[in-house]
């Protein structure tokens, strides 16, 4: 998900600084770098998940693309300068801030309907930026290319996204179902189970009926667009059957699915 955002300028002055960034490394667009700090760790995940705590007790938990880097500066600079900096610098673009600890700051932004969401850790002699550019496990979707899976491998694995904790398929998802109807009225033979999946968090109780829910929602919505109900059927599977490591974040969106079985 690309997010177009101003270019930010902060200086901050320190001594010495460590010679160069380590290879593969850069800047996030989001955020110029403070004076004299180099990157000494950075990682890029498309798909990730994070946890920022807005006033110490109340969380949002953010999806998209993630990017980590670590400062670092052979000096000393005071940590909460480094937060107010940051925090200062979007809040003037327009975004929210959120300091629920010491040398900490936490940022969101929202702009033309896409957020970003930022943190900030500060220590005596380095800096932590993590950001989230919110977003989904992007797919493109057609009735042809789920009717050719289906007859290809049997099944299509599908990222049909909900509200979190829910049954209600959300808006920007529904274009995928809409393609599994065009597709069935084509197919006009093809019967189908439609099977719920989720990730490990929570109980698998919870999971189980979540997924139930979930698979009933995607056939009540099949239905709805002029499918016969007798052509399909559907089941929750919980995290009974991941088909990636539920110890990551990319692993766990993976992991959270619908897929489509021919019958």
């Amino acid at each position: 998900m690309k997010t177009i955002l101003s270019v930010l300028a902060i200086s901050i002055f320190c001594s010495l600084s460590f010679p160069q960034d380590i290879e593969g490394s850069k800047d996030h667009p989001m955020f110029n770098r403070i004076t004299g700090f180099n990157i000494t760790e950075y990682n890029v995940e498309e798909f990730g998940t994070y946890t920022f705590t807005l006033d110490g007790e109340s969380e949002a938990i953010v999806e998209g693309t993630k990017t980590t880097i670590h400062y670092e500066c052979d000096c000393e600079e005071a940590p909460l300068k480094i937060v107010r900096n940051f925090t200062n610098a979007i809040k003037n673009i327009g975004g929210s801030i959120y300091e629920p600890f010491k040398n900490r700051g936490y940022m969101f932004l929202k702009q033309e309907n896409k957020e970003t969401w930022a943190e900030v850790y500060a220590g005596d002699y380095y800096y932590d930026l993590t950001i989230v550019e919110k977003g989904e496990v992007e797919q493109e979707i057609t009735a042809n290319a789920i009717l050719k899976e289906l007859n290809e491998t049997g099944k299509a694995i599908l990222y049909i996204n909900f509200d979190s904790g829910k049954s209600t398929i959300k808006k920007e998802s529904m274009p995928i179902v809409e393609q599994i109807i065009e597709m069935m009225k084509q197919a006009k033979d093809i019967k189908l189970s439609v099977e719920g999946h989720t990730d490990s968090d929570g109980s698998n109780e919870s999971n189980l009926k979540l997924s139930e829910a979930r698979a009933k929602a995607v056939v009540e919505a099949i239905t709805k667009g002029g499918i016969d109900a007798a052509r399909l059927s559907s089941a929750g599977f919980g995290e009974e059957k991941p088909i990636a490591d539920n110890s990551t974040s990319d692993g766990k969106a993976k992991n959270r699915r619908v897929e489509l079985i021919k019958k």
